[in-house]
């Protein structure tokens, strides 16, 4: 059992499961969970806890079908990220909440083929019917239109506790608990992802390098750490009487990105 994912009972009454890594793939397989869930039918409660890049819709959709037909009450909570396949497998909680730094990523269903042009057309009408079968999860969750759920999924959409509440995604936002760290390990995974406030500050990190590393590891990519990193040298510089000055410039900067700005996860390396 991988510790990332769990699912374990808290009382007679109520399990926990924690999904905080891949779905299918190299993470836990649709087989694996719905097993590990049949072990608790009588459960009145699951709090579910989701920590996620996505991974295989097949998964997923077996995965949100398993909890859904199941008799307990499900809350759902975004731990940091609910992204992709994982996003869906969430619509299974009859309440959700997000940190307010938290994030959920909705996208196009992606594939794979090898063959001559009639495996590639047929590789392209599975396709649509998962897209289909996702879409109509999204929006018997959410209540939006197809057509903008479609577009929505199109262009990748992030969004930030605020908006999944506006987009009725989630039903509760909770305090922000420093989760910009957490989801900076993803960004391999996807085109694009936002950059939420970093907390770098000169009060927390003793030396330049320390700096550096704490923007990269927060998900930004080198050329914006090290741009921010030059920023930032002359407070290293001082000692704890640092001219209000050489701070101000620094809040500046590092002002810049707690503003949610798209970076390419190729800009990463």
């Amino acid at each position: 059992m991988k510790n990332w994912y769990s699912i374990t009972n808290k009382s007679n009454d109520v399990i926990d499961i924690s999904l905080h890594d891949e779905i299918g793939m190299w993470g836990v397989s649709a087989a694996d969970f719905i097993a590990d869930l049949r072990h608790y039918p009588e459960a009145k409660v699951i709090n579910l806890s989701i920590h996620s890049p996505g991974g295989s819709v097949l998964d997923g959709l077996a995965m949100y079908n398993s909890l859904v037909s199941h008799p307990a009450k499900i809350y759902g909570h975004v731990e940091g990220i609910a992204a992709s396949a994982a996003s869906f497998v969430l619509m299974a909680s009859e309440v959700i909440t997000m940190p307010e730094d938290a994030f959920i990523m909705i996208h196009n269903a992606h594939g794979m083929a090898m063959g001559d042009a009639e495996d590639l057309r047929d590789m392209a009408d599975i396709i649509d019917k998962l897209q289909n079968a996702v879409t109509n999860i999204y929006e018997k969750r959410t209540g939006i239109g197809r057509d903008e759920l479609t577009e929505m999924m199109k262009v990748e959409t992030w969004m930030s506790a605020a908006d999944a509440l506006e987009n009725g995604f989630i039903d509760t936002i909770i305090d922000a608990v420093d989760v910009a760290a957490k989801i900076g390990v993803f960004n391999k995974y996807f085109k694009s992802m936002p950059v939420q406030g970093s907390h770098c500050g000169a009060d927390d990190i003793e030396t330049i390098t320390e700096f550096e590393k704490c923007l990269r590891d927060a998900g930004l990519s080198k050329g914006l750490a090290q741009a921010l990193t030059s920023s930032a040298k002359q407070v290293f510089r001082v000692d704890p009487a640092t001219p209000d000055s050489a701070l101000e410039q620094l809040s500046a900067a590092l002002d810049k990105v707690k503003i949610p700005e798209q970076i390419n996860a190729s800009d990463a390396g």
